[in-house]
């Protein structure tokens, strides 16, 4: 439209309606056309144009029409609070302001607007505690409002008194953060129709809803409810959908559904503490067309409330405790039926017979919008074969001509695949690893399913070659044939592989699949990831595909001969590649390095030969490789990435050499530091073989036995008798004895032997320093001496008195111990006064 179309506008004279939903309006001009006349416009809806100024809009046609009744700005990005213009649109019955980024609360005046009937405010960033919102709408709109949408924004706090809205035919709270029980009585709304409460934090009892009886779709799913009265339940004789899975309920009556007569849509999935006991003897009073109790727990037995469901569409029971046969009669409920999931149960016995209809019609049901664009059936992780039966595929499988994604991986099928499953030409994933498939690989799944992106035929019997019709397959994105018992070469034609190649130019159909019908007032979506549930081995470990592509070859544990596909390095998108344990021959293809997106990398247990191609070294992301036990020799490229792998990926090819083997390469120059210990033990190590011939399994076998002998032999006979454990335990008592006793007397010898050596050193020392003292000595040489007659009697009695008193001190000091106590003579007298008169000469 023009940029004027404003201007347009204006020169209207009689105008009623004005729809311009998507309409790719321009920005409106910042001067606005002036208004000479009002017209009678009543229905605008604007919806969808993501306008640059919408809220400058709002005034202009309030003044260009005083009529207006109904408002639809839904998605065109409004920010900030909900606008005051509305305040005087006394005659505005209908608003719808969703999917913007309106912010704050809902405004006071809100509660005047009398005729107020629809308010549509969801996928917004309104805040504010729920029961303020409640208050702001109380007046005269409580009296006529008949639709509120809060949903998907941040409205918090504990549920408030609805019942006051007494006209309410829909509410919708979902995706907020309301928490806390619903009180009693704070639902009591006569015409109600839809209840729509999902993902929030509500905890409690089920809100009884009574006094509802017109209700007809109830959303309570998500969040954490933990019981459901019966009297609440026993009067929605209405109700058509119930939507109560993710939450806490610990138990579901089968008299809860008496009277829900036209229930429709019935989910009570992921409430793992809920039990479900079925009446084999009692029908259902409903035909579900859709059914999800996954993770609930059921009895063993199959659920016989199936038996009467004829309208079936999507059933959902996996995961839920079946440990039962299958009985016959689960084949007639499939007429209608787009998706079953029973996996990870454990099923067995034969396949039934489903009579599947080859085109789907939704004609008369209440499921018309329901426009699949597939099927899909994952029947995987049970135990679908018998003895007594053939176990193989079903034939009719093959009129399911929508089939989109087929899972039947881990269970015991049997026999070839099917002929008639050529007919599924919509086909995107095919999983059937781990059976016991025969036969050689169908040659027509290159020819007729040209839009599949997932094959997986690991771990069954599969023989005879490659067939050279799966290069057709230009969609795929995983092939995973390994443990089989597949011969012959890899084909020459794995270029064709567009999804693998990387072709700017071509561009892989999406892996979403979408069921949209609506629900509850909404449109209920249903996607599903082709790949989400494919499993596949991943660096040794079996693992379960999650978002993203992954571009996988895996051919390994089969019987491949000849060489590697030069072509193969067109596939620069692979990530991983493994063809490890075959009979391959020939040499690693030069250019290998141009697979730059390579993570894994396994050619391990083949019969390779020549050198390691030093291309390995521009494969930046591989973060596993493997070329274990082949007949490469050579070099090892000594780059940054070609180190970073331990021995164990080059282990097994005598004639390689160089790190990070413990080999050395001939003519490698001696040039590395001696005094290292790696040269050294490399010096060690060079007339060594390269294995270690003593470290076998056996001596790790001989090593446990011998301590099992040795260790258990000697302890295990000293455990249980209780003789040989008193005297074993007394002889160690006595030998403590004597190790004490022999340590106590020669600690006392020692002891004694050491005073008696410092005694005869400190004599010596007494006496010389004693006698350097010329006073002393002079006393004692005057005693002793007869020729020093003493001159007077004081003279001689001085004398006499500091010698005896030297001689005392002396004495003293000879018999003292170590720490100044009076001990014993340690010697003789004889043998001390021969000692003293040789020190006094």
């Amino acid at each position: 439209m023009a940029t004027n179309w404003l201007q347009l506008i204006s020169k209207l004279t009689f105008i009623k309606e004005l729809r311009l939903h998507n309409a790719l309006l321009e920005i409106p001009p910042p001067l606005l056309p002036l208004i000479t006349r009002s017209a009678h416009l009543a229905i605008l809806d604007l919806s969808g144009n993501y306008l640059d100024r919408p809220l400058t809009l709002l005034p202009w046609f309030s003044n260009f029409s005083s009529f207006l009744t109904s408002i639809d700005f839904s998605w065109n990005g409004i920010q900030g609070p909900i606008p005051h213009v509305f305040q005087d649109m006394v005659s505005l019955k209908h608003l719808d302001l969703s999917g913007n980024n309106l912010q704050g609360g809902i405004p006071k005046f809100f509660g005047n607007m009398s005729n107020l009937v629809h308010l549509d405010l969801n996928k917004n960033n309104l805040m504010g505690e729920f029961p303020q919102l409640v208050m702001n709408l109380s007046g005269p709109t409580q009296e006529k409002l008949e639709y509120l949408d809060l949903s998907g924004n941040s409205v918090s706090g504990s549920f408030s008194n609805i019942s006051k809205f007494s006209s309410l035919r829909e509410l919708k709270l979902r995706e907020n953060l309301l928490n806390g029980t619903i009180p009693e009585g704070f639902l009591q709304l006569p015409y109600l129709l839809v209840l729509d409460l999902s993902s929030n934090q509500l905890t409690g009892p089920v809100p009884d809803l009574s006094l509802s009886s017109s209700l007809k779709q109830l959303s309570l799913d998500n969040n954490m409810f933990k019981e459901i009265s019966l009297e609440s339940f026993g009067c929605l004789s209405k109700l058509e959908d119930l939507w109560i899975g993710s939450n806490l309920l610990e138990d579901l009556k089968e008299a809860h559904m008496f009277n829900l007569s036209r229930l429709r849509i019935l989910d009570l999935s992921l409430n793992s503490f809920l039990t479900l006991k079925f009446n084999p003897h009692r029908v259902p009073p409903f035909q579900l067309e859709y059914l999800s109790l996954r993770e609930c727990k059921l009895e063993q037995q199959f659920p016989l409330c199936l038996k009467t469901q004829r309208q079936i569409v999507y059933i959902d029971i996996s995961n839920v405790g079946i440990s039962d046969i299958i009985p016959s009669w689960f084949g007639s409920i499939a007429p209608r039926l787009m998706y079953m999931n029973a996996s990870s149960n454990q099923m067995y016995g034969a396949f039934p017979n489903f009579s599947f209809s080859t085109t789907i019609s939704f004609k008369g049901s209440s499921l018309s919008h329901f426009h699949p664009i597939g099927t899909i059936l994952d029947l995987s992780r049970n135990k679908i074969s018998d003895n007594h039966f053939s176990g193989r595929i079903p034939a009719l499988f093959g009129s399911l001509r929508s089939l989109s994604l087929l899972h039947l991986r881990n269970n015991n099928f049997s026999g070839e695949v099917p002929t008639s499953m050529g007919n599924c030409t919509m086909l995107r994933m095919i999983d059937l690893g781990e059976n016991k498939l025969t036969g050689k690989i169908p040659a027509w799944i290159g020819h007729d399913y040209s839009q599949l992106q997932v094959l997986i035929l690991r771990s069954n019997e599969f023989h005879d070659k490659v067939p050279s019709s799966l290069c057709k397959l230009a969609c795929i994105q995983i092939l995973d044939l390994s443990s089989n018992r597949i011969s012959g070469a890899i084909p020459e034609c794995v270029d064709n592989w567009n999804a693998m190649t990387g072709d700017i130019y071509y561009r892989p159909p999406t892996i979403m699949m979408g069921y949209k019908f609506p629900v509850g007032g909404r449109f209920y979506t249903l996607n599903y990831s082709y790949l989400e549930s494919s499993y596949f081995m991943w660096k040794g470990k079996e693992v379960k595909h999650t978002k993203g592509l992954v571009n996988l070859i895996d051919l390994s544990n089969n019987n491949l001969e000849g060489k590697i596909p030069s072509v193969i390095t067109k596939l620069v998108s692979l990530v991983g590649l493994n063809f490890s344990r075959n009979n391959l021959t020939g040499s690693i293809l030069p250019s290998i390095g141009q697979l730059k997106e390579l993570n894994f990398l396994d050619f391990s247990r083949n019969q390779l030969s020549g050198s390691v191609p030093t291309s390995l070294s521009d494969l930046s992301s591989l973060g596993v490789l493997n070329l274990s036990y082949n007949n490469l020799s050579g070099r090892i490229p000594q780059s940054k990435q070609a180190l970073t792998f331990d021995e164990l990926a080059y282990l097994g090819n005598s004639g390689l050499c160089g790190k990070p083997l413990n080999k050395s390469c001939p003519g490698d120059e001696a040039r590395q530091n001696p005094s290292s210990s790696s040269d050294l033990n490399n010096a060690k190590n060079k007339g060594e073989p390269e294995d270690d011939t003593i470290i076998t399994e056996g001596f790790y076998i001989a090593m446990g036995l011998g301590f099992i002998v040795g260790f258990w032999g000697i302890f295990g006979s000293v455990l249980f008798n209780k003789e040989l454990r008193c005297a074993l335990f007394k002889g160690f008592d006595s030998l403590t004895d004597f190790v004490y006793i022999r340590m106590e007397l020669s600690k006392a010898y020692l002891l004694r032997h050491f005073q008696n050596q410092l005694a005869l050193i400190k004599l010596p020392i007494m006496f010389r320093l004693s006698f350097s003292n010329t006073n002393i000595r002079a006393s004692c040489m005057q005693v002793i001496s007869p020729a020093a007659a003493p001159r007077n009697y004081l003279s001689s009695r001085s004398h006499l008195v500091g010698c005896l008193s030297y001689l005392g001190n002396f004495v003293i000091f000879l018999f003292s111990s170590p720490h100044g106590n009076f001990r014993k003579p340690l010697y003789s007298s004889h043998r001390n006064s021969h000692k003293v008169a040789l020190l006094a000469g």
